[in-house]
């Protein structure tokens, strides 16, 4: 059909890894790609990697940087780079393990409006 070439999706908002594997399938079914988006925390981001580790028409993954500061204290090992390249981790399940008294010290403490929601653009089906 060709409506596009490149799918840029994002584990936290399609629905996690089996619907993002499903996506990356129908994809590849159409000769498309796909380039994870990595604009995001590092644990959707180490699922974004694993998915793209494991899908033949995986194209890129898509950062503005490398995570530092939290995102990379969150994590007991941050995800490692090279050369502009992630490192896929070889560790079981996403490749990373949580450091939960860098999670205890900083609690989520409600919305922090940074993501848009369809109620937000004028779409209310999904509310």
């Amino acid at each position: 059909l060709g409506a596009a070439n490149i799918l840029q999706m994002n584990l936290g908002r399609v629905g996690g890894i089996l619907e993002a594997k499903k996506i990356a399938s129908m994809a590849e079914a159409f000769y498309a790609h796909i380039a994870p988006h990595l604009y995001c925390g590092p644990i959707v981001g180490a699922a974004n990697i694993q998915v793209s580790a494991t899908c033949p028409n995986f194209l890129i993954l898509e950062s503005i940087r490398q995570w530092d500061g939290f995102h990379a204290e969150i994590l007991k090992e941050p995800v490692q780079w090279e050369d502009g390249y992630v490192i896929v981790s070889d560790e079981p399940g996403l490749g990373v393990e949580l450091n939960e008294e860098v999670a205890r010290a900083h609690p989520f403490e409600g919305d922090n409006g940074l993501h848009l929601t369809t109620t937000e653009i004028g779409d209310t089906r999904w509310t």
